[in-house]
């Protein structure tokens, strides 16, 4: 019997009512999550309890549909939730916002696929959007023979959405959003890393899987806000920009990771200070003052960084995705980028001031240091690439455009 949350939990997700009760549903789980850390490293993805915990409390559902039982509170609700859960354990918050950023995707398939997807009313789907093996078209779908990497949380998931260019006869077609369910792949136990080793981002194989047609989207009608999922949909987010609801929280798990380590770096630095009885001048080692100036530029740097996500999700997530212009699109990207390498900057410059027993590898400092790092190296996060995309807009000069 397969035990995973998914086909086990019985009853249905909380529905929250608001952005203020989602965050405070995730603290409460900060500290089981930090308690099962260790557990995640080991295993090498996140613990069955840990799924069942977000899963029960509803905090998946802020980007689901009300249709489907979801809260539709938007990307800014998300942003705020992975950044409290990703402060108690980075790869819960990793994982938590592409699980929570599909439920957004989930709602732009054909109602037939939706249906489909949650009959199961605590579906969750991961994603690969690196590929290997063409798809190609045939009568009534897709039949795809190949290889998709980083899935990051495939082993807890019952579907998976793939990105795919699409071909016939040797000619491509389009780019295309592909869903499948967990029984047409195979997955590699291959995620053997240096940080966020709890994702469980391995790679998956199919062998001659046929896709039907109904469950596969252009990536182009997403673009244009579009989706056939529009017509059972309505909120505006489902209309919106795909950088500012799918993609609008991927930096934001270095961030919330940044954020315990911030937290974990003020204990320890508290604990150094003495105050003698006969005075109220504290004690300050040699080079303290220096120390608690790198202390402060982290914390507002990651203040600041939580805060220009929290914009750019306020200002496009519910806009027309047609409204939305290619400079708006890059500046998303950028800011993007620029909050996850402002994130691995803040923790580098606290490391370094964290001494000899932050090398052992047991350390939480070391581990969110790690993990920070690891978050901010994806390929999207990239930020001399994305800074290229918005000057480029921003003159007038050709972007290409991801379809």
């Amino acid at each position: 019997m397969d035990t995973r949350p998914v086909y086990t939990l019985s009853s249905r997700p909380a529905v929250i009512a608001s952005r203020s009760e989602a965050i405070e549903r995730a603290r409460a789980l900060r500290e089981r999550l930090r308690e099962r850390l260790p557990l995640g490293q080991e295993l090498r993805r996140l613990p069955d309890e840990t799924v069942a915990d977000i899963l029960e409390t509803g905090l998946f559902g802020v980007m689901k549909p009300k249709h489907y039982g979801g809260s539709e509170l938007g990307t800014q609700t998300m942003i705020d939730v992975t950044i409290e859960l990703a402060s108690a354990d980075p790869s819960a918050g990793w994982v938590y916002m592409l699980w929570t950023a599909h439920m957004w995707l989930q709602a732009l398939w054909p109602k037939q696929a939706m249906d489909e997807m949650w009959e199961n009313p605590n579906t969750l789907a991961s994603s690969v959007v690196s590929t290997a093996g063409n798809v190609e078209k045939v009568e009534g779908g897709y039949r795809w023979t190949g290889r998709g990497f980083f899935s990051s949380g495939v082993d807890h998931c019952n579907w998976l959405t793939a990105l795919v260019p699409t071909f016939k006869d040797g000619e491509r077609l389009d780019l295309r959003w592909l869903l499948l369910p967990r029984e047409d792949l195979a997955i590699v136990d291959d995620w053997h890393t240096i940080g966020l080793r709890g994702t469980g981002s391995k790679t998956i194989v199919l062998n001659d899987v046929f896709i039907p047609e109904y469950r596969t989207v252009p990536v182009l009608d997403i673009l244009n806000g579009d989706s056939p999922g529009r017509e059972v949909n309505t909120h505006p987010m489902y209309g919106g920009s795909t950088d500012a609801n799918f993609t609008g929280a991927m930096s934001v798990p270095a961030i919330g990771a940044a954020k315990g380590l911030i937290e974990m770096f003020h204990q320890r630095l508290g604990s150094k200070i003495e105050i003698p009885d006969s005075t109220n001048s504290p004690y300050l080692p040699e080079g303290m003052s220096i120390t608690m100036g790198r202390l402060s530029q982290a914390a507002a740097t990651i203040d600041a960084s939580r805060a220009l996500m929290l914009v750019n999700a306020q200002s496009f997530a519910e806009r027309p995705a047609k409204e939305v212009t290619l400079a708006d699109t890059m500046r998303m990207k950028r800011d993007t980028a620029w909050c996850a390498q402002q994130a691995r900057r803040a923790v580098n410059v606290l490391y370094e001031e964290s001494g000899g027993s932050a090398l052992s590898e047991n350390s939480p400092l070391q581990q969110f240091w790690r993990d920070t790092n690891a978050a901010a190296a994806h390929r999207g996060l990239m930020f001399d690439w994305q800074a290229e995309g918005w000057v480029k807009a921003v003159l007038g000069l050709p972007v290409p455009l991801p379809i």
